[in-house]
């Protein structure tokens, strides 16, 4: 292993790694939103999702991108895949119901 391939898969660790920290961070403030118990959950919850929604695009863009030449699908392109159909998904349902509970508690 050359030390291209070994810093390739130094950066792939670090990238995982920072990845599935970030995730379940905003697991454990989705459901500290859910359940009221922190009125600040909610907005770190819509910034750390801002910032996610980011990065899977533009790692999509990057690893997707039809002008390279040389591609291999590894483990963490299907997790950030997985993640990125997940995250339209609650940001367009999940995050609509939480603006609205939120809304109604202040109510």
């Amino acid at each position: 292993m050359n030390s291209y391939e070994k810093h390739k898969l130094t950066l792939k660790k670090i990238q995982e790694f920072f990845f599935n920290w970030i995730i379940g961070i905003s697991y454990i403030l989705i459901i500290i939103s859910f359940f009221g118990l922190s009125q600040s959950a909610p907005i770190y919850l819509q910034t750390l999702d801002y910032y996610i929604r980011i990065y899977i695009c533009l790692f999509l863009m990057w690893r997707f991108n039809p002008l390279r030449t040389h591609y291999e699908f590894n483990e963490l392109d299907a997790k950030i895949a997985f993640s990125g159909g997940a995250f339209i998904l609650t940001t367009t349902a999940l995050n609509q119901y939480l603006n609205e509970f939120i809304i109604n508690l202040k109510n």
